[in-house]
């Protein structure tokens, strides 16, 4: 399943990649629901689902993320490819890892906006 994290100020109810504002995607991959919960689990955090396809990450996910210093991000990249959803996946931890980076390099330069993330 793909899943694009994007950043958006405004209530918004998508369901496909064409609806998501230009310039606000901060990243993406191929997750399933229970690995991207998962994510959210190793920060102590859980989203609000806005409909089948599309989650709110609270905003104490992307305040860690931005402020944790790169090596501790590895590390739970380490300790999120041990997550349950990932058995007899054979996920590179610093596969992950550079999701992660991504994603937090992405959202510095929008922060003050909400995070999403969009299954399709």
């Amino acid at each position: 399943m793909d899943v694009t994290f994007f950043a958006e100020k405004e209530d918004c109810d998508l369901n496909s990649f064409e609806e998501v504002p230009e310039g606000s995607i901060l990243g993406g991959g191929c997750f399933t629901k229970d690995q991207i919960g998962d994510l959210l689990g190793c920060f102590d955090c859980s989203a609000s689902t806005l409909n089948d396809n599309l989650w709110l990450l609270p905003t104490s996910f992307s305040e860690q993320l931005v402020t944790i210093d790169d090596e501790q991000l590895k590390n739970a990249a380490v300790h999120w490819s041990d997550e349950h959803s990932w058995v007899n996946t054979n996920v590179n931890s610093m596969d992950l890892a550079g999701h992660l980076l991504e994603l937090k390099y992405a959202c510095l330069s929008h922060s003050n906006k909400r995070v999403f993330a969009l299954f399709e």
